[in-house]
């Protein structure tokens, strides 16, 4: 309990100390403490000892990232984003399959998934088009494969909650469609024009690092039970 609630704080002092830099400094410097903030989420996982590889590689590909992003308005800075995020979430794919693979849901459930993911895939393919005019040919196909992976990935998170109705699961549905709405919520904000969106991306940004740190702080606890 006193690590969650450790997490709770670090969680909160983050996201105030983000918010504060969208508001009082400007967009480099404050992309610069979202990438320190979330290195700093790295070094408290690796303090506490955890051990899911794929999740700190996961983890690591998103820092990755975030430095990229630093210098979006450079060529090829958006298509390598893109890529940095498509391999994470791929990871994260690879982790989810390993946690279900032989569980199978019922034919009406897993017909509403699909009809879940086409709808989801037509939404994103209707919303990067409506920027075709911003962004050049690579820099889209990069953004709507990058969805797809997106779309997958919260499809697979879901089939595992209803595979496994946990906490453990809960926090893994939780941190996963987080850091989804969180892109969501930065490419609506970049190329939208909608400034509000910039404080909702760093907001859901750290509660899904700390869902993350709960999941893997669960599981942490599930393996010393058993053993």
């Amino acid at each position: 309990m006193k690590t969650k609630q450790a997490i709770k704080i670090f969680t909160l002092i983050v996201v105030i100390l983000n918010i504060a830099s969208i508001v009082f400094l400007d967009f480099f410097n404050s992309q610069i403490v979202r990438l320190v903030s979330s290195c700093l989420f790295l070094l408290l996982f690796i303090f506490y000892k955890i051990k899911d590889k794929n999740l700190i590689g996961f983890i690591c590909l998103l820092i990755i990232a975030d430095a990229f992003d630093l210098y979006y308005l450079q060529p090829f800075i958006i298509e390598t984003y893109s890529v940095i995020k498509m391999l994470a979430f791929s990871l994260l794919c690879v982790n989810l399959y390993k946690k279900f693979k032989h569980q199978k849901l019922g034919k009406t459930i897993t017909g509403l998934f699909v009809v879940v993911i086409i709808i989801n895939l037509l939404i994103g393919y209707k919303a990067v088009s409506e920027t075709s005019t911003l962004l050049d040919y690579s820099q889209l196909l990069s953004i709507q494969l990058y969805w797809i992976v997106c779309v997958i990935s919260g499809a697979l998170a879901a089939k595992y909650y209803f595979c496994d109705d946990s906490n453990k699961a809960v926090y893994f549905v939780g941190f996963t469609f987080l850091f989804i709405f969180t892109d969501l919520s930065g490419f609506i904000a970049n190329f939208f024009e909608a400034y509000a969106f910039f404080f909702i991306e760093r907001l859901l940004y750290y509660l899904a690092f700390m869902c993350l740190g709960y999941y893997l702080f669960f599981a942490s606890d599930l393996n010393i039970e058993k053993s």
